[in-house]
Protein backbone atom coordinates (compact mmCIF):
# COMPACT_ATOMS: atom_id res chain seq x y z
CA UNK A 1 0.00 0.00 0.00
CA UNK A 2 2.64 2.48 1.11
CA UNK A 3 4.73 1.85 -2.47
CA UNK A 4 1.60 2.08 -4.30
CA UNK A 5 0.94 5.55 -3.05
CA UNK A 6 4.41 6.81 -3.38
CA UNK A 7 4.33 5.77 -7.09
CA UNK A 8 1.40 7.57 -7.77
CA UNK A 9 2.80 10.46 -6.54
CA UNK A 10 5.60 9.94 -8.90
CA UNK A 11 3.66 9.79 -11.51
CA UNK A 12 1.12 12.92 -11.21
CA UNK A 13 0.24 14.82 -14.41
CA UNK A 14 1.25 17.96 -15.71
CA UNK A 15 -2.01 19.56 -14.54
CA UNK A 16 -1.84 18.64 -10.90
CA UNK A 17 2.09 19.51 -10.78
CA UNK A 18 0.70 23.34 -12.20
CA UNK A 19 -2.29 23.20 -9.79
CA UNK A 20 -0.31 22.53 -6.92
CA UNK A 21 2.47 25.25 -7.70
CA UNK A 22 -0.83 27.41 -7.99
CA UNK A 23 -1.75 26.27 -4.27
CA UNK A 24 1.87 26.93 -2.82
CA UNK A 25 2.00 30.35 -4.95
CA UNK A 26 -0.80 31.10 -3.13
CA UNK A 27 0.43 29.92 0.54
CA UNK A 28 3.06 31.95 0.14
CA UNK A 29 1.28 35.10 -0.88
CA UNK A 30 -1.48 34.09 2.31
CA UNK A 31 1.58 34.00 4.81
CA UNK A 32 3.10 37.15 2.93
CA UNK A 33 -0.29 38.93 3.29
CA UNK A 34 -1.28 38.40 7.08
CA UNK A 35 -1.94 41.19 8.64
CA UNK A 36 -5.58 42.87 8.74
CA UNK A 37 -4.65 45.90 6.60
CA UNK A 38 -1.91 44.43 4.40
CA UNK A 39 -4.91 43.49 1.56
CA UNK A 40 -6.40 47.23 1.99
CA UNK A 41 -2.40 48.50 1.50
CA UNK A 42 -1.72 46.83 -1.37
CA UNK A 43 -5.21 47.17 -3.54
CA UNK A 44 -4.68 50.88 -3.06
CA UNK A 45 -1.04 50.96 -3.62
CA UNK A 46 -1.39 48.69 -6.80
CA UNK A 47 -4.21 50.54 -7.91
CA UNK A 48 -2.63 53.70 -8.08
CA UNK A 49 -0.27 55.36 -11.25
CA UNK A 50 3.03 56.20 -9.35
CA UNK A 51 4.59 56.27 -13.06
CA UNK A 52 6.80 53.45 -11.78
CA UNK A 53 7.19 55.25 -8.32
CA UNK A 54 7.42 52.43 -5.55
CA UNK A 55 6.34 52.58 -2.34
CA UNK A 56 6.85 51.11 0.90
CA UNK A 57 4.20 51.16 4.07
CA UNK A 58 4.70 49.49 7.56
CA UNK A 59 2.08 49.75 10.00
CA UNK A 60 1.86 48.51 13.77
CA UNK A 61 0.01 48.63 16.89
CA UNK A 62 1.85 51.43 19.13
CA UNK A 63 1.27 49.92 22.44
CA UNK A 64 2.07 45.98 21.51
CA UNK A 65 4.05 46.16 18.28
CA UNK A 66 1.87 43.68 16.48
CA UNK A 67 1.92 44.05 12.61
CA UNK A 68 -0.63 45.21 10.76
CA UNK A 69 0.59 45.94 7.28
CA UNK A 70 4.23 45.58 5.75
CA UNK A 71 4.45 46.54 2.06
CA UNK A 72 8.14 46.60 1.02
CA UNK A 73 8.52 48.11 4.25
CA UNK A 74 11.88 47.16 4.76
CA UNK A 75 13.05 48.43 1.65
CA UNK A 76 15.30 51.42 1.91
CA UNK A 77 13.99 54.44 0.33
CA UNK A 78 14.69 58.25 0.51
CA UNK A 79 12.85 59.56 3.56
CA UNK A 80 12.25 63.14 2.77
CA UNK A 81 11.58 65.46 5.58
CA UNK A 82 10.43 62.31 7.58
CA UNK A 83 14.26 61.88 8.21
CA UNK A 84 13.37 64.83 11.07
CA UNK A 85 11.84 61.75 12.88
CA UNK A 86 14.80 59.78 13.08
CA UNK A 87 16.90 63.02 14.29
CA UNK A 88 14.75 65.05 16.61
CA UNK A 89 14.12 61.41 18.49
CA UNK A 90 17.70 61.25 18.55
CA UNK A 91 17.72 64.71 20.71
CA UNK A 92 14.97 64.06 22.98
CA UNK A 93 17.42 60.66 24.04
CA UNK A 94 20.69 62.44 24.11
CA UNK A 95 19.74 65.81 25.38
CA UNK A 96 16.80 65.30 27.74
CA UNK A 97 13.57 67.19 27.30
CA UNK A 98 14.92 69.33 30.08
CA UNK A 99 17.70 70.65 28.03
CA UNK A 100 17.88 74.29 27.25
CA UNK A 101 20.40 75.73 24.18
CA UNK A 102 22.36 78.37 25.84
CA UNK A 103 24.27 81.34 23.71
CA UNK A 104 26.17 83.20 26.58
CA UNK A 105 27.55 87.14 26.57
CA UNK A 106 31.14 87.15 28.13
CA UNK A 107 33.54 89.69 29.04
CA UNK A 108 37.04 89.42 28.82
CA UNK A 109 38.22 92.06 31.05
CA UNK A 110 41.89 91.52 30.18
CA UNK A 111 41.00 93.91 27.26
CA UNK A 112 40.65 97.56 27.58
CA UNK A 113 37.98 98.36 27.00
CA UNK A 114 36.39 94.32 27.74
CA UNK A 115 36.53 92.16 24.71
CA UNK A 116 32.89 90.86 24.28
CA UNK A 117 32.35 86.85 23.43
CA UNK A 118 29.39 85.39 21.67
CA UNK A 119 29.69 81.69 22.87
CA UNK A 120 27.19 80.23 20.51
CA UNK A 121 25.57 76.65 21.42
CA UNK A 122 23.96 75.87 18.11
CA UNK A 123 20.89 77.58 18.70
CA UNK A 124 18.55 77.11 15.82
CA UNK A 125 15.78 79.48 17.07
CA UNK A 126 17.81 82.85 17.99
CA UNK A 127 16.62 85.63 16.68
CA UNK A 128 14.10 83.35 14.68
CA UNK A 129 10.84 85.69 14.46
CA UNK A 130 8.90 82.21 14.94
CA UNK A 131 10.42 81.74 18.32
CA UNK A 132 11.40 85.36 19.29
CA UNK A 133 8.49 87.41 18.47
CA UNK A 134 5.24 84.39 17.57
CA UNK A 135 5.07 84.12 20.88
CA UNK A 136 5.28 87.85 22.58
CA UNK A 137 3.27 89.86 20.55
CA UNK A 138 4.51 93.67 19.77
CA UNK A 139 8.49 92.10 20.56
CA UNK A 140 10.84 92.77 17.54
CA UNK A 141 14.51 92.10 17.04
CA UNK A 142 15.13 95.42 18.45
CA UNK A 143 14.06 94.43 21.71
CA UNK A 144 17.00 91.96 21.59
CA UNK A 145 19.41 94.12 20.68
CA UNK A 146 18.12 96.24 23.64
CA UNK A 147 18.25 93.97 26.05
CA UNK A 148 21.94 92.33 25.16
CA UNK A 149 22.66 96.69 25.28
CA UNK A 150 21.10 97.52 28.98
CA UNK A 151 22.65 93.89 30.05
CA UNK A 152 26.05 95.56 29.22
CA UNK A 153 25.03 98.81 30.75
CA UNK A 154 24.45 97.14 33.55
CA UNK A 155 27.45 95.52 33.89
CA UNK A 156 28.82 99.30 33.63
CA UNK A 157 30.45 98.45 30.35
CA UNK A 158 29.52 101.84 27.89
CA UNK A 159 32.45 100.32 25.47
CA UNK A 160 33.71 97.17 24.31
CA UNK A 161 37.40 96.95 22.21
CA UNK A 162 35.12 94.42 19.81
CA UNK A 163 33.49 91.15 19.28
CA UNK A 164 34.86 87.54 19.48
CA UNK A 165 32.32 85.14 17.77
CA UNK A 166 32.84 81.57 19.98
CA UNK A 167 31.37 79.26 17.52
CA UNK A 168 33.44 75.80 18.79
CA UNK A 169 30.12 73.98 19.39
CA UNK A 170 30.20 72.95 15.80
CA UNK A 171 32.46 73.06 13.22
CA UNK A 172 32.63 74.97 9.95
CA UNK A 173 31.20 73.37 7.16
CA UNK A 174 28.52 75.39 7.11
CA UNK A 175 26.71 73.52 4.06
CA UNK A 176 26.24 69.90 3.07
CA UNK A 177 28.09 68.58 0.97
CA UNK A 178 25.20 66.76 -0.48
CA UNK A 179 22.57 69.56 -0.93
CA UNK A 180 21.85 71.05 -4.67
CA UNK A 181 24.07 73.46 -5.47
CA UNK A 182 21.48 75.26 -7.14
CA UNK A 183 19.47 75.97 -4.35
CA UNK A 184 21.75 77.01 -1.49
CA UNK A 185 20.54 80.34 -1.65
CA UNK A 186 16.97 79.66 -0.54
CA UNK A 187 16.04 79.06 3.54
CA UNK A 188 15.18 75.87 3.27
CA UNK A 189 19.07 75.13 2.44
CA UNK A 190 20.47 78.10 5.28
CA UNK A 191 23.84 77.37 6.45
CA UNK A 192 24.55 76.08 10.07
CA UNK A 193 26.70 77.14 12.37
CA UNK A 194 27.50 76.98 15.83
CA UNK A 195 25.95 80.34 16.43
CA UNK A 196 22.86 81.17 14.19
CA UNK A 197 20.97 84.62 14.28
CA UNK A 198 17.40 84.82 12.17
CA UNK A 199 17.40 81.53 10.68
CA UNK A 200 20.68 82.34 8.82
CA UNK A 201 18.17 84.01 6.21
CA UNK A 202 18.01 87.61 5.62
CA UNK A 203 14.82 88.74 4.37
CA UNK A 204 14.93 91.17 1.41
CA UNK A 205 11.90 93.03 0.89
CA UNK A 206 11.17 94.92 -2.74
CA UNK A 207 8.54 97.24 -3.95
CA UNK A 208 8.07 99.17 -7.19
CA UNK A 209 9.30 102.92 -7.77
CA UNK A 210 8.55 105.35 -10.50
CA UNK A 211 12.07 105.76 -11.26
CA UNK A 212 12.32 102.09 -13.10
CA UNK A 213 14.57 100.93 -10.47
CA UNK A 214 12.72 98.56 -7.31
CA UNK A 215 13.26 99.51 -3.46
CA UNK A 216 15.15 97.22 -1.67
CA UNK A 217 15.53 96.93 1.96
CA UNK A 218 17.23 94.32 4.02
CA UNK A 219 15.36 92.62 7.84
CA UNK A 220 17.70 92.23 9.67
CA UNK A 221 18.98 95.39 8.75
CA UNK A 222 22.58 94.53 7.28
CA UNK A 223 23.41 97.55 5.51
CA UNK A 224 27.10 96.15 4.61
CA UNK A 225 25.55 93.32 2.43
CA UNK A 226 26.42 94.03 -1.18
CA UNK A 227 23.58 94.06 -3.09
CA UNK A 228 23.40 94.34 -7.18
CA UNK A 229 20.11 95.33 -8.60
CA UNK A 230 19.35 93.78 -11.89
CA UNK A 231 15.32 93.67 -11.11
CA UNK A 232 13.03 96.27 -13.55
CA UNK A 233 10.22 97.92 -11.62
CA UNK A 234 7.02 97.73 -13.72
CA UNK A 235 3.52 97.79 -12.00
CA UNK A 236 1.76 97.00 -15.52
CA UNK A 237 3.55 93.25 -15.78
CA UNK A 238 3.11 90.21 -13.33
CA UNK A 239 5.61 90.20 -10.47
CA UNK A 240 8.60 87.65 -10.91
CA UNK A 241 11.36 89.47 -8.48
CA UNK A 242 13.83 86.88 -7.02
CA UNK A 243 17.36 87.08 -5.25
CA UNK A 244 20.70 85.09 -5.99
CA UNK A 245 23.38 84.63 -3.78
CA UNK A 246 26.21 82.90 -6.35
CA UNK A 247 29.07 83.15 -4.28
CA UNK A 248 30.52 81.99 -0.99
CA UNK A 249 30.11 85.43 -0.04
CA UNK A 250 27.05 88.08 1.34
CA UNK A 251 26.38 89.64 -2.26
CA UNK A 252 23.26 89.55 -3.49
CA UNK A 253 21.53 90.46 -6.63
CA UNK A 254 17.56 91.18 -7.41
CA UNK A 255 16.40 90.02 -10.27
CA UNK A 256 13.47 90.50 -12.37
CA UNK A 257 10.24 92.65 -12.61
CA UNK A 258 9.32 94.16 -9.73
CA UNK A 259 5.20 94.95 -9.81
CA UNK A 260 4.27 94.64 -5.74
CA UNK A 261 5.69 94.70 -2.34
CA UNK A 262 7.51 91.19 -1.92
CA UNK A 263 9.65 89.31 0.96
CA UNK A 264 12.41 87.54 -0.16
CA UNK A 265 14.08 85.12 2.15
CA UNK A 266 17.97 84.52 1.37
CA UNK A 267 20.18 82.12 2.93
CA UNK A 268 23.51 84.07 4.19
CA UNK A 269 27.10 82.88 4.34
CA UNK A 270 28.97 82.40 7.36
CA UNK A 271 26.32 82.80 9.94
CA UNK A 272 28.72 83.20 12.87
CA UNK A 273 30.71 86.09 11.28
CA UNK A 274 27.21 87.28 9.64
CA UNK A 275 25.61 87.49 13.78
CA UNK A 276 28.48 88.96 15.22
CA UNK A 277 28.36 91.95 12.99
CA UNK A 278 24.63 92.79 13.26
CA UNK A 279 25.11 92.67 17.16
CA UNK A 280 28.16 94.86 16.61
CA UNK A 281 26.30 97.22 14.61
CA UNK A 282 23.54 97.35 16.63
CA UNK A 283 25.24 97.90 19.37
CA UNK A 284 27.06 100.75 18.41
CA UNK A 285 23.64 102.03 17.46
CA UNK A 286 23.31 102.04 21.13
CA UNK A 287 25.22 104.29 22.48
CA UNK A 288 27.98 101.08 23.11
CA UNK A 289 30.94 102.07 21.73
CA UNK A 290 32.35 99.27 19.82
CA UNK A 291 36.27 99.49 18.81
CA UNK A 292 38.47 102.38 18.10
CA UNK A 293 37.26 105.67 16.86
CA UNK A 294 37.25 106.03 12.96
CA UNK A 295 36.84 102.40 12.84
CA UNK A 296 33.81 100.54 11.70
CA UNK A 297 31.76 98.06 14.40
CA UNK A 298 31.40 95.67 12.13
CA UNK A 299 35.34 95.23 11.05
CA UNK A 300 35.98 94.56 14.77
CA UNK A 301 34.01 91.16 15.02
CA UNK A 302 36.14 88.20 14.31
CA UNK A 303 35.82 84.38 14.36
CA UNK A 304 37.75 82.19 16.88
CA UNK A 305 40.84 80.50 16.01
CA UNK A 306 43.23 78.15 17.60
CA UNK A 307 45.42 80.76 19.12
CA UNK A 308 42.90 83.01 20.77
CA UNK A 309 42.79 82.72 24.91
CA UNK A 310 39.67 83.69 26.40
CA UNK A 311 39.48 85.07 29.98
CA UNK A 312 35.59 84.70 31.25
CA UNK A 313 36.00 87.45 33.72
CA UNK A 314 31.77 88.08 33.68
CA UNK A 315 28.55 86.35 32.23
CA UNK A 316 26.82 89.47 31.48
CA UNK A 317 24.31 87.49 29.79
CA UNK A 318 22.38 83.97 28.88
CA UNK A 319 19.57 83.76 26.03
CA UNK A 320 17.90 80.21 26.51
CA UNK A 321 15.65 77.94 24.09
CA UNK A 322 13.96 75.17 25.45
CA UNK A 323 14.47 72.36 23.32
CA UNK A 324 10.57 71.52 23.11
CA UNK A 325 10.40 74.76 21.26
CA UNK A 326 13.16 73.46 18.79
CA UNK A 327 11.68 70.09 18.17
CA UNK A 328 8.26 71.89 17.39
CA UNK A 329 9.71 74.15 14.72
CA UNK A 330 11.62 71.12 13.38
CA UNK A 331 8.39 68.48 13.44
CA UNK A 332 5.33 70.55 12.94
CA UNK A 333 7.09 73.63 10.67
CA UNK A 334 9.94 71.08 9.15
CA UNK A 335 12.53 73.44 9.30
CA UNK A 336 15.96 72.08 8.00
CA UNK A 337 18.01 74.60 9.80
CA UNK A 338 16.76 73.25 13.28
CA UNK A 339 16.98 69.98 12.15
CA UNK A 340 20.82 70.00 11.38
CA UNK A 341 21.24 71.87 14.42
CA UNK A 342 20.06 69.12 16.47
CA UNK A 343 22.03 66.41 14.41
CA UNK A 344 25.12 68.86 15.38
CA UNK A 345 24.36 69.22 18.75
CA UNK A 346 23.85 65.39 19.52
CA UNK A 347 27.28 65.14 17.82
CA UNK A 348 29.08 67.44 19.96
CA UNK A 349 27.26 66.56 23.36
CA UNK A 350 28.80 62.71 23.05
CA UNK A 351 31.74 63.27 21.46
CA UNK A 352 32.94 66.71 23.32
CA UNK A 353 34.04 67.52 19.54
CA UNK A 354 32.48 70.31 17.76
CA UNK A 355 29.82 68.87 16.47
CA UNK A 356 29.47 67.45 12.51
CA UNK A 357 27.28 65.71 10.30
CA UNK A 358 29.54 62.93 10.70
CA UNK A 359 29.65 62.55 14.41
CA UNK A 360 26.27 63.56 14.49
CA UNK A 361 25.05 60.25 12.46
CA UNK A 362 27.35 57.96 14.11
CA UNK A 363 25.38 59.10 17.67
CA UNK A 364 22.11 58.57 15.62
CA UNK A 365 23.17 55.26 14.31
CA UNK A 366 24.53 53.83 17.54
CA UNK A 367 20.53 54.84 19.31
CA UNK A 368 19.42 53.08 16.12
CA UNK A 369 21.43 50.08 16.93
CA UNK A 370 20.60 50.47 21.09
CA UNK A 371 16.91 50.76 20.25
CA UNK A 372 15.78 48.84 17.45
CA UNK A 373 18.86 46.39 16.85
CA UNK A 374 22.16 46.46 14.89
CA UNK A 375 19.80 45.78 11.53
CA UNK A 376 18.67 49.00 11.70
CA UNK A 377 21.26 50.61 11.64
CA UNK A 378 22.79 48.80 8.79
CA UNK A 379 20.50 49.26 7.00
CA UNK A 380 19.94 53.36 7.72
CA UNK A 381 21.90 55.36 5.87
CA UNK A 382 22.61 58.63 7.26
CA UNK A 383 23.20 61.96 5.50
CA UNK A 384 21.87 64.72 7.51
CA UNK A 385 19.62 65.53 9.70
CA UNK A 386 16.76 67.35 8.03
CA UNK A 387 16.25 64.90 4.36
CA UNK A 388 17.83 67.45 2.16
CA UNK A 389 19.74 65.34 1.06
CA UNK A 390 19.55 62.71 -1.28
CA UNK A 391 21.57 60.35 -0.05
CA UNK A 392 19.85 59.54 2.83
CA UNK A 393 18.21 55.72 3.15
CA UNK A 394 15.83 54.44 6.08
CA UNK A 395 12.75 51.56 5.32
CA UNK A 396 9.37 52.09 6.99
CA UNK A 397 9.41 49.54 9.34
CA UNK A 398 12.29 51.70 11.32
CA UNK A 399 10.84 54.46 10.93
CA UNK A 400 7.48 53.16 12.25
CA UNK A 401 9.39 51.10 14.77
CA UNK A 402 11.88 54.13 15.78
CA UNK A 403 8.56 55.99 17.02
CA UNK A 404 7.40 53.39 18.82
CA UNK A 405 11.05 53.29 20.67
CA UNK A 406 10.63 57.10 21.54
CA UNK A 407 6.93 56.01 22.52
CA UNK A 408 8.22 53.80 25.04
CA UNK A 409 11.08 56.22 26.55
CA UNK A 410 10.46 59.21 29.33
CA UNK A 411 9.89 61.85 25.90
CA UNK A 412 7.02 60.77 24.41
CA UNK A 413 4.94 63.71 25.12
CA UNK A 414 6.71 65.88 23.91
CA UNK A 415 7.68 64.27 20.93
CA UNK A 416 3.63 63.54 19.97
CA UNK A 417 3.29 67.25 20.41
CA UNK A 418 5.69 67.94 18.11
CA UNK A 419 4.22 67.00 14.99
CA UNK A 420 1.83 68.12 13.02
CA UNK A 421 -1.78 67.92 13.31
CA UNK A 422 -4.98 68.09 10.87
CA UNK A 423 -4.89 71.91 9.44
CA UNK A 424 -1.78 72.91 11.56
CA UNK A 425 2.18 73.07 10.63
CA UNK A 426 2.48 71.18 7.40
CA UNK A 427 -0.28 69.35 7.59
CA UNK A 428 -2.55 72.69 7.15
CA UNK A 429 -4.23 71.82 3.88
CA UNK A 430 -4.50 68.08 4.16
CA UNK A 431 -6.71 66.06 6.51
CA UNK A 432 -9.09 69.27 8.00
CA UNK A 433 -12.31 67.99 6.47
CA UNK A 434 -13.25 66.61 9.56
CA UNK A 435 -13.93 63.26 8.35
CA UNK A 436 -11.18 61.48 10.11
CA UNK A 437 -12.50 60.05 13.65
CA UNK A 438 -9.07 58.61 14.70
CA UNK A 439 -6.86 61.83 16.25
CA UNK A 440 -3.38 62.07 14.10
CA UNK A 441 -0.19 63.55 15.06
CA UNK A 442 2.60 63.04 11.71
CA UNK A 443 5.61 64.35 10.08
CA UNK A 444 5.34 64.86 6.30
CA UNK A 445 7.71 64.76 3.77
CA UNK A 446 8.71 65.95 0.21
CA UNK A 447 11.55 66.23 -2.50
CA UNK A 448 10.78 65.98 -6.65
CA UNK A 449 9.37 62.44 -6.90
CA UNK A 450 9.74 61.74 -3.28
CA UNK A 451 6.53 61.78 -0.66
CA UNK A 452 6.36 60.60 3.08
CA UNK A 453 4.22 60.44 5.83
CA UNK A 454 5.02 58.97 9.43
CA UNK A 455 2.72 59.03 12.41
CA UNK A 456 0.60 57.56 15.17
CA UNK A 457 -3.54 57.36 14.93
CA UNK A 458 -5.09 57.21 18.13
CA UNK A 459 -8.80 56.46 18.51
CA UNK A 460 -10.58 59.13 20.95
CA UNK A 461 -12.79 56.84 22.56
CA UNK A 462 -11.14 53.34 22.91
CA UNK A 463 -7.30 55.18 23.17
CA UNK A 464 -5.85 52.75 20.78
CA UNK A 465 -3.12 53.65 19.00
CA UNK A 466 -1.26 52.68 15.73
CA UNK A 467 1.77 53.68 13.87
CA UNK A 468 2.38 54.21 10.83
CA UNK A 469 5.26 55.31 7.55
CA UNK A 470 4.63 55.45 4.14
CA UNK A 471 6.88 56.16 1.76
CA UNK A 472 6.94 56.96 -1.44
CA UNK A 473 10.11 57.36 -4.39
CA UNK A 474 10.81 58.04 -7.93
CA UNK A 475 7.48 59.10 -8.89
CA UNK A 476 7.17 60.57 -12.28
CA UNK A 477 6.29 64.22 -12.52
CA UNK A 478 3.24 65.82 -14.36
CA UNK A 479 0.24 64.00 -13.88
CA UNK A 480 1.52 60.77 -11.92
CA UNK A 481 2.84 63.00 -9.20
CA UNK A 482 -0.88 64.29 -8.37
CA UNK A 483 -1.23 60.44 -7.66
CA UNK A 484 1.07 60.63 -4.44
CA UNK A 485 -0.49 62.26 -1.63
CA UNK A 486 -4.00 61.37 -2.34
CA UNK A 487 -2.72 58.10 -1.69
CA UNK A 488 -0.96 58.32 1.26
CA UNK A 489 -4.11 60.04 2.67
CA UNK A 490 -5.84 57.20 1.38
CA UNK A 491 -3.94 55.06 3.32
CA UNK A 492 -4.09 57.22 6.53
CA UNK A 493 -8.14 56.80 6.13
CA UNK A 494 -8.03 52.91 5.57
CA UNK A 495 -5.89 53.04 8.78
CA UNK A 496 -8.74 55.29 10.47
CA UNK A 497 -11.15 52.71 9.01
CA UNK A 498 -9.81 50.08 10.98
CA UNK A 499 -9.60 51.64 14.29
CA UNK A 500 -13.66 52.51 13.88
CA UNK A 501 -14.25 48.90 13.06
CA UNK A 502 -11.80 48.18 15.44
CA UNK A 503 -13.91 50.26 18.03
CA UNK A 504 -17.49 49.24 16.91
CA UNK A 505 -16.47 45.80 17.75
CA UNK A 506 -14.78 46.60 21.46
CA UNK A 507 -18.43 48.29 22.44
CA UNK A 508 -20.25 44.89 20.90
CA UNK A 509 -17.90 42.75 23.30
CA UNK A 510 -18.59 44.76 25.79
Amino acid sequence: MFSRHRMASQNLSAMQLILLSAVAVFMVATQALSGPLDRDAERLIERTNLGGGTAGVYIADLDTGEELANYRGSEGMIPASNMKILTTGAALLVLGEEFTFKTKLILDETYDPPLLVIRGDGDPALGDPAIFIGERPGVTLGTLFDQIAQALKGADVNAISGILVDDRVFDRNFTHESWPEDQLNRWYCAQVGGLNFHTNVLNIYTQPSRSGVPVVRFEPDAWWAQVQIKAKSNEASRDTAWVSRPTRENTFTVHGNVSTKSEIPVAIDTPPLFAGRLLADQLSSRDISVGTEGTSAIDTVRLFTPGDEITESRTIAIITTPIADVVGRTNTDSHNLYAEALIKRIGYEITSDPGSWENGAAVLRMLLSEHLGPAAAETTVISDGSGMSRDNRVNAETLAMWIRAIYKSDHWGTFEESLATPGNGTLRRRFNNGELRSDLHAKSGYLTGTYSLSGIMEHPKTRQRVVFSILLNDVRSGATARNAKPLIDKLVEEIDEYLKDRAGETAMGG
